[in-house]
């Protein structure tokens, strides 16, 4: 029987000044890897499987910030979609000027074609690298609407996770051949859920409605001009809003994520947080200064002033691990630029 190949990654294998630099070459294909904290602190662990172009993984580390370019783009780079499943800890990710927040307990499905770059902290999590094409459905996706998202404790996503776990679970016991067909099912339901989610609701109104104030954010926007523009009564757009806390918490909200995205990208020396807010619509400093905290858990100076690139070690070409942290990289490296036969 041919066995399902497993690759693992051990931050014990590795003395502690090379840790962090044995990570980042593990993942340097697919992208670059900081430690938010001394490098030889860093801890990280990793267990992989691949079926044909498919790698799952089951990961949990340190305090990182990653950073996927347009490097990591060129050839085959951005026919990956990623399935992500939050378990423990969080994620600030930055797209263009979209700043998206991954939270415990929910399933991501996100597209690798963007550059992104992210903050998280210690986290735990599982994943699975896929080829864009053995999913129909990935269309949905794409820079206007690069995450999908569903609760592990809702119905789709309860049972999406149910399915994954379960398969995980069984590749130590099954053969190559039984784990094929058990990924083709999985991505079958997986293709079926997002077409469900494509399918027009009422959501796909509220869709539209909120793409329309993301066009107009640096403008003054209201639920009367709503309104107007779908022909809808002023107590449509508060219901259909309610999920937001109402237009103008809606508003609030992605107004301060341009302002996080400006603030993470500014340099200090030319930039202040008060131009920035200002910019955005923000006026007196003491509320927003109390308000972007509470949304992002940190002030508008710390993200001012955190550089993206502190503690850069170097990748190191004489790295000595284990045959399974070679193959590891191998693999990363296969699925991010030749995604190999289809399963």
């Amino acid at each position: 029987m041919t066995s399902v190949p497993t690759a693992h990654f051990d931050y014990r294998e590795f003395a502690p000044e090379e840790r962090l630099a044995a990570f980042r070459q593990l993942t340097s294909a697919v992208y670059e890897t900081w430690a938010q904290g001394a490098p030889e602190r860093f801890q990280a662990e990793a267990l992989g499987y691949r079926i044909g172009a498919l790698l799952f993984n089951e990961a949990q580390f340190s305090p990182v910030r990653f950073r996927r370019s347009h490097e990591h783009l060129r050839g085959d780079g951005s026919d990956i979609v990623v399935l992500q499943a939050q378990l423990t800890g969080s994620e600030v990710l930055t797209m263009d000027q979209h700043v998206v927040h991954l939270l415990p307990g929910n399933i991501y499905l996100r597209d690798w074609a963007q550059p992104f770059e992210s903050s998280a902290s210690a986290m735990r999590l599982h994943s699975i690298l896929i080829p864009r094409h053995r999913l129909a459905s990935t269309s949905m996706l794409g820079v206007r609407n690069p995450i999908l998202s569903w609760p592990i404790d809702g119905p789709e996503g309860g049972l999406l996770f149910t399915l994954w776990s379960e398969l995980i679970a069984r590749f130590p016991e099954t053969s190559l051949r039984q784990a094929v067909g058990m990924c083709n099912a999985f991505l079958a339901f997986l293709d079926a859920l997002l077409n469900d989610d494509a399918q027009p609701q009422e959501s796909t109104s509220l869709q539209a409605m909120e793409r329309y104030l993301q066009l107009r954010l640096r403008q003054s926007v209201s639920a009367q001009d709503l309104c107007g523009h779908f022909h809808v009564s002023r107590s449509t757009v508060y219901r259909m809003f309610s999920v937001h806390g109402g237009v103008d918490g809606y508003l609030s909200r992605l107004r301060m994520e341009r302002v996080y995205a400006d603030l993470l990208h500014a340099d200090p020396a030319h930039a202040s947080v008060g131009g920035l807010a200002s910019a955005w619509g923000f006026d007196g400093a003491s509320s927003f200064s109390r308000r972007f905290r509470t949304q992002f858990g940190k002030t508008p100076s710390e993200v001012l002033h955190t550089p993206f690139h502190e503690d850069t070690s170097p990748i190191s070409e004489h790295i000595r691990g284990s045959a399974s942290f070679r193959v590891y990289s191998e693999w990363l490296s296969s699925n991010n630029r030749r995604l190999g036969v289809d399963v």
